[in-house]
């Protein structure tokens, strides 16, 4: 016997663009770096997310959403996203001047605070890679940025506030 799982058109949008997501990380990062291809799609996906987020919100009169797995999802996906976008935003930069470091630690630590359950191993492994690469554009140790991620241990209320605070600044 099988149990049906039923879909809204908003969770097979958001697959939709989670295969946008990874098709893009896969031909202009993973495979080419094209950075800045990588960079162009994954802001215009970002964009689209913005806006769904700051629509869901109007919806329910400014509220944070209330966790649930279509939630979750989105967080995971917009983890992702936000991380690869500015990664490809920073490998882009032809001079690494303080303002780019400062604006990409800046979007890899919301990337990271993004992430519900950071404890949990799938993403464990996504958090040391954001960590790599902080210590990489910092130039030290990323196990103290990682460390403080994992002491956090945001919440998925706590990850969609994060987020919710980025889409303030964003809009602006």
């Amino acid at each position: 016997m099988r149990t049906k799982v039923p879909m809204t058109n908003k969770d097979v949008n958001l697959l939709r663009l989670k295969e946008s997501m990874d098709e893009i990380i896969f031909n202009n990062i993973d495979t080419s770096q094209n950075w800045e291809k990588a960079y162009s799609s994954l802001s215009e996906l970002l964009d689209q997310f913005v806006e769904y987020y700051i629509s869901a919100t109007q919806v329910a009169n400014g509220e944070t959403p209330k966790v649930n797995t279509f939630w979750m999802m989105f967080l995971d996906i917009i983890s992702k996203l936000i991380y690869f976008q500015s990664l490809s935003y920073y490998k882009m930069q032809s001079e690494k001047s303080a303002k780019v470091i400062e604006e990409t630690k800046d979007l890899f630590t919301l990337a990271a605070n993004c992430i519900p359950n950071v404890q949990k191993i799938v993403n464990a492994e996504f958090l040391n890679e954001i960590a790599n690469s902080f210590e990489e554009i910092e130039q030290s140790n990323g196990v103290s940025f990682e460390r403080m991620i994992l002491q956090k241990d945001n919440q998925p209320q706590e990850c969609l506030k994060h987020f919710a605070n980025f889409v303030e600044k964003y809009k602006i």
